[in-house]
């Protein structure tokens, strides 16, 4: 298979039989995304039609020639606690369609299934790391709408009517959700929250047709993300306003070299 001839690209994250990460980026724009490719496993999950076609152009240029040349796979010979890295790449659909319904004629990847105390290390595994966490990166902001959507009910203007949300139904179930992602996802680096650059100068479109600015709240010792509606000025509310850092560009270049320290499957096998 040649780079040219790629419509759409999947990362699959595993741990046994949780998906701790599922991506789809299809030529035509639209993205697929569960997960944050960390335990426990984060259910919440989005469709985005017809998106930014500059994900998938990004991604196709990051990927090495060789790449597609054949399929690669490893597997350890002892695998007691499973975790699964695949990517794979199809193309070519016979049947007119080119997302969800196609019928892919050609297909390439990599899989590495190993045990979550493995040694394994080598090239093409750092460089499945490096690459799933620029898809991961380019999705972070709208992924991070999609849960704000799906438990908040606030539409952020990266949604669109059509994109698809999906939420686990239970109360309890859907609230330990949220936490996960939390967890997860925010922390803080040189006194900035990671979430705020997604806040910042968004306003958000609630239920009841009003618009709504968010706001980080730790008053309580806990992080919450809190909804004001827009005509409040920051003197009105009743906790201090986050300072807002200036917006910096994601960083997102050819993989090359080693891998950060803290390498994906590292994480996974410390979990």
């Amino acid at each position: 298979m040649e780079i040219k001839e790629v419509e759409l690209i999947v990362f699959s994250i595993k741990r046994n039989d949780d998906s701790l990460l599922y991506m789809k980026f299809y030529k035509t724009g639209t993205i697929i995304r569960q997960g944050v490719a960390a335990a426990p496993q984060v259910q919440s999950s989005g469709i985005g039609f017809n998106k930014d076609k500059k994900y998938f152009r990004t991604l196709i240029s990051l990927i090495p020639g060789n790449l597609l040349d054949r399929p690669l796979a490893h597997e350890d010979n002892i695998v007691n606690d499973k975790v699964e890295y695949v990517i794979a790449f199809y193309a070519a659909s016979d049947n007119g369609f080119t997302e969800e319904q196609a019928h892919w004629t050609k297909s390439t990847g990599v899989r590495f299934l190993l045990d979550s105390k493995s040694s394994t290390g080598n090239e093409m595994l750092s460089f499945v790391e490096r690459f799933t966490m620029q898809a991961v990166a380019l999705t972070d902001e709208w992924y991070f709408d999609i849960m704000m959507k799906g438990h908040f009910d606030m539409q952020s203007p990266l949604l669109t009517k059509n994109d698809v949300i999906t939420v686990p139904k239970a109360k309890e179930e859907k609230e330990r959700d949220y936490q996960n992602y939390i967890a997860q996802s925010v922390s803080k680096i040189n006194g900035d929250w990671t979430v705020q650059p997604y806040l910042d100068d968004k306003v958000y479109l609630g239920a009841d047709q009003k618009q709504y600015a968010p706001r980080i709240d730790t008053s309580t010792g806990n992080f919450r993300i809190l909804f004001f509606p827009k005509e409040l000025s920051g003197l009105q509310m009743n906790f201090p306003i986050a300072k807002k850092p200036k917006r910096k560009k994601a960083n997102i270049d050819k993989p090359k070299g080693k891998p950060h320290s803290q390498s994906l499957s590292k994480k996974l096998r410390l979990l």
